[in-house]
């Protein structure tokens, strides 16, 4: 949350020329409600199925770790809480190659500032408060993100350009 996946996903995929998914989007529009009204009426239990299984049909999609042609690829943008449900580290061990955008917990907390009004779990909370909360998620899945990532990137110098190039000079997919 906030690290910058949406943005830096949509760009890098314009940038080599193939498509763009944001899972949480994906998940929005084939079941007709936000996130948060799936969160509220269902509960987070319900939605952790149908990311998973919304995670299977795009796989289902684009399997390989490195399609033939590039603009067969595919630049997906995980939930926040994606890697915190072992069939999905298990999905994306196997069949992707996973980049983990990491960012300090106090950037994180700096970019969330500005739209905790927009995310619930954030809504209201003063900056210790939003910091703690941050502190703590980080710590309970970055094992995950470490696990199933192919490459860690740091970015918190908020440069998008920059970000760009290091990772695909990285992976040398041009």
């Amino acid at each position: 949350m906030g690290a910058g996946k949406t943005t830096i996903g949509k760009n890098m995929a314009s940038e080599i020329g193939c498509k763009f998914i944001d899972l949480d989007n994906y998940i929005e529009k084939k079941t007709g409600m936000s996130i948060n009204e799936f969160f509220s009426l269902k509960g987070e239990s319900e939605f952790r199925k149908e990311e998973n299984i919304s995670l299977r049909e795009i796989l289902e999609k684009y399997s390989s770790k490195r399609c033939k042609k590039l603009e067969d690829n595919l630049i997906l943008a995980l939930g926040g809480g994606t890697l915190t449900t072992e069939a999905n580290t298990l999905l994306i061990k196997a069949r992707t190659y996973c980049i983990y955008l990491r960012c300090r917990k106090s950037e994180l907390a700096k970019r969330l500032e500005k739209s905790n009004s927009q995310r619930p779990v954030l809504k209201n909370k003063r900056r210790e408060e939003l910091e703690k909360y941050i502190y703590d998620l980080v710590q309970e899945r970055e094992p995950s993100y470490f696990d199933c990532a192919d490459l860690a990137v740091e970015i918190n110098d908020g440069d998008l350009k920059n970000t760009l190039d290091r990772i695909l000079n990285t992976i040398d997919i041009l």
